[in-house]
């Protein structure tokens, strides 16, 4: 298997599993499966997606890694931005559109994070910022919503009103846009982590 037919298959596996998302969302199955799923699965497919065969193919670990190590670094921080769109749950959390908590307790730091994202890509851009730190930013992004999410799932799959993480189009968010976000900060990480490496070989 080629580099570039590696990305191609990433990218028709994303489309798929977009539009499988979109059909499961119109027609409100995802709210049916929380009786019979609890658990936001719907989150983990785009990473199981590249994870099992960024671990199985050296392939297709070469041609992310081609992808990311020509990107340049401050691009890659400069799309974490988008997770500011965290201030549309914010603003129906506070006028009672939305009930559930976890607007809040994920919803801003997500927020906040996007935020600092426009800071680190200037620093990023002006190399002002250390490797070790980037890898840092870039592994609290994941870990921030990560660990409040699926460490407390019990608790918000029975929290009234976390219904509406499962509505049409809310699920996009967890079930494609917010997965690849924070698996952008991996793979900016791993990136970052080996460039660092192999420049201290080089010395």
């Amino acid at each position: 298997m080629t580099e570039s037919y590696a990305i191609y298959a990433l990218l028709f596996a994303l489309a798929v599993w977009t539009g499988f998302l979109t059909l499961l969302g119109l027609s409100d199955t995802h709210i049916q499966l929380m009786q019979t799923i609890p658990f936001l699965w719907q989150a983990f497919v785009p990473m199981i997606i590249w994870m099992v065969p960024f671990a199985l193919s050296p392939t297709f670990r070469q041609a992310l890694w081609q992808i990311v190590n020509t990107t340049p670094a401050h691009w890659l921080v400069a799309i974490q931005v988008l997770r500011i769109g965290a201030i549309g749950g914010i603003v129906k959390g506070l006028q009672g559109e939305i009930i559930s908590d976890y607007i809040f307790w994920i919803g801003i730091p997500d927020f906040l994070f996007g935020l600092s994202a426009l800071a680190v890509a200037w620093l990023v851009w002006s190399r002002q910022i250390k490797p070790s730190l980037l890898i840092s930013w870039n592994l609290f992004g994941f870990a921030l919503i990560v660990l409040p999410t699926f460490i407390p799932m019990t608790y918000w799959m029975a929290e009234p009103g976390f219904e509406f993480i499962f509505q049409f189009p809310m699920i996009l968010a967890p079930g494609l846009v917010v997965s690849l976000l924070i698996s952008l900060n991996l793979l900016q990480a791993w990136a970052t982590f080996k460039q660092k490496s192999l420049s201290q070989v080089s010395v």
